[in-house]
């Protein structure tokens, strides 16, 4: 299958569709291995970090792994041994904007604030993401505070012990990730949206060091519910 440059937005989630389309079509086989990040954007046209996350929606729903590696490993096709088809199809009906937003934010909303009253402890990889949104808030670089932010709730989400609702989490929030990367570089008032989102985390944080998982479940949802505005609440 031939790769070509893309040209809508976002960018990450042409990407991701190129590459699924690619492995579910078998030019990557099972237990192949994809090009680098670095051949992969010169094919594609774009820049590494729009690679970089085009491969974790694809590591999220199961198709490769070693997509959180180093920028010259080549990722693994893993579809072959991967069971969870209904969350692979969630991923692509999100993408392809078959089910409404504020139906997305709902489901969020459930899951996450039910990961939060199963949490047995704040991971270090989240309290790593807190560092780097508050550094990311403080140059004002929404594109890093993007992905430090994914990563926070992510790695929150598998905190639980309950691998599905960590495993469904991470697809959900991977496969919304262009909408709202795109929603915060359009905001004009960036500067005061990061640090309140950056405190929010805190919050979160607090919260679960304190062993109060009912405030984090309440701090989870005005988190993402402010963020969407009442619309979608």
């Amino acid at each position: 299958m031939a790769l070509t440059p893309v040209s809508r937005i976002p960018l990450s989630l042409d990407v991701a569709q190129q590459l699924r389309a690619a492995i579910l079509d078998n030019s990557f086989p099972a237990d192949s291995e994809l090009p680098t990040e670095s051949e992969l954007a010169a094919s594609f046209g774009v820049g590494r970090s729009t690679v970089r996350e085009a491969l974790r929606v694809l590591q999220s729903t199961g198709l490769i792994s070693g997509a959180d590696s180093t920028s010259t490993a080549r990722p693994r096709v893993t579809h072959g041994r991967t069971a969870d088809s209904a969350a692979l199809a969630l991923s692509t009906a999100v993408q392809v904007g078959s089910i409404p937003l504020e139906d997305l934010v709902a489901l969020r909303v459930l899951l996450e604030s039910e990961s939060m009253r199963s949490n047995v402890g704040v991971p270090d990889a989240a309290r790593e993401c807190l560092s780097t949104m508050d550094e990311a808030a403080a140059r004002r670089d929404a594109d890093a505070f993007h992905l430090a932010d994914i990563d926070f709730h992510v790695s929150l989400a598998h905190a639980g012990g309950n691998k599905a609702l960590g495993f469904v989490i991470a697809v959900l929030r991977d496969s919304i990730a262009g909408h709202l990367l795109e929603a915060l570089r359009s905001m004009p008032d960036l500067d005061r949206v990061l640090d309140r989102l950056s405190a929010e985390h805190h919050a979160i944080v607090d919260a679960l060091d304190a062993n109060d998982r009912e405030h984090a479940a309440a701090l989870v949802v005005a988190h993402i519910q402010g963020f969407y505005g009442p619309e979608t609440s």
